[in-house]
């Protein structure tokens, strides 16, 4: 039996539909139920995930039972998973794009994960290799299954598809695998791989989602130019939505950068010195420590506060930050007016 992974103060994410009125009768959509609450370890951490689901509450309108969810919380991993989609999507490539054997696409991938204070079995590769196989072939399902047909009756009783598409690359430079799902049912349309993202090859990604001849209720994706393109060539009396995290990720990014050269120059400015003092009170604590004199007790001890308060300066030099609400320079410097705050008390009560 797999083990359950356990994690202790994790960010919280809460995901709620993207749309937030019906499409049928246009009332305000309202929470009714949670769809998953779960842990989700990605490239950049572990999440705990909280997936609200959303329904109609109008009772006159003909889509009351239509659940409402999140497309981002989808694209974070598949059902079932504890690694999220970026990491299943990096095993694919290191394995078959860059050729390495299973020991080494665990070498490579434990190597990223444990930045992250993570880790990951062998046998866990084996399991998202097989996932990221089923990803290419879901969307490669022939039209006369059962099991298609029943999943184009709920499309149907919905009134057709919300599609997400969503592009997801392991590294700069290299293919990217295009992901396009029915929100409503979280059907995967399409899974493929592409070397260009140009305006035709967009097209043509999301050409089975046009042959499958459905009403189109709306789309959701990234800000990506030829995404907007394509979608507005397909289906130009559409509702298309960008993603409201690229909005805030885009609309942070001025502030993000003035933070990051903040976060820069506060490292610069007290790098050096911090490091010169730590070294001496090391070498001092070292030095009573093996006098052992009773008369130095309370220097001992002194040294030791002080090299307490040394560390948490350097905790919060090392703050990383994370778009679009997470600050790395803002929260360096609030912990650093922290420390300056109980240095100031300390010397206040403290003994000449």
């Amino acid at each position: 039996m797999r083990k359950k992974k356990e994690f202790n103060h994790l960010p919280k994410r809460i995901f709620r539909s993207e749309r937030t009125s019906c499409v049928t009768c246009g009332t305000r959509l309202k929470r009714y139920a949670t769809l998953s609450h779960r842990i989700v370890i990605t490239l950049d951490g572990p999440l705990e995930v909280l997936h609200c689901g959303y329904r109609c509450p109008n009772p006159h309108c003909q889509a009351t039972v239509r659940s409402y969810r999140s497309a981002e919380a989808d694209a974070l991993a598949l059902p079932g998973f504890t690694f999220g989609l970026d990491i299943v999507i990096l095993v694919g490539h290191l394995r078959l794009s860059k050729h390495l054997t299973l020991d080494e696409v665990h070498h490579c991938l434990q190597e990223q994960l444990t930045l992250q204070q993570v880790t990951i079995s062998r046998r866990e590769i084996l399991y998202l290799f097989e996932a990221y196989y089923s990803l290419l072939r879901a969307a490669q399902q022939p039209s006369e299954d059962p099991e298609f047909q029943q999943w184009r009756a709920k499309v149907e009783a919905n009134g057709g598809l919300n599609i997400s598409i969503d592009g997801i690359q392991p590294d700069k430079g290299n293919e990217t695998l295009y992901l396009v799902r029915d929100v409503l049912t979280g059907r995967l349309l399409v899974a493929e791989n592409v070397a260009s993202s140009e305006t035709e090859m967009m097209k043509h990604v999301l050409s089975p989602v046009v042959n499958l001849g459905l009403p189109i209720l709306g789309v959701i994706s990234d800000a990506q130019h030829s995404e907007r393109l394509a979608v507005a060539q397909l289906w130009p009396e559409v509702p298309h939505q960008t993603c409201q995290f690229h909005y805030l990720r885009e609309a942070s990014q001025p502030i993000y950068d003035v933070d990051r050269s903040m976060r820069t120059a506060l490292r610069k400015t007290i790098g050096n010195r911090l490091k010169k003092t730590r070294n001496h009170m090391a070498h001092q604590v070292r030095k009573e420590q093996e006098t052992a004199d009773l008369v130095s007790q309370g220097e001992q001890e002194q040294l030791q506060v002080l090299a307490d308060y040394a560390l948490g300066i350097v905790t919060a030099r090392n703050h990383e930050g994370n778009q679009p609400f997470e600050y790395a320079g803002i929260a360096a410097f609030e912990a650093l007016e922290e420390v300056e705050g109980s240095l100031l008390q300390l010397e206040k009560k403290g003994q000449p």
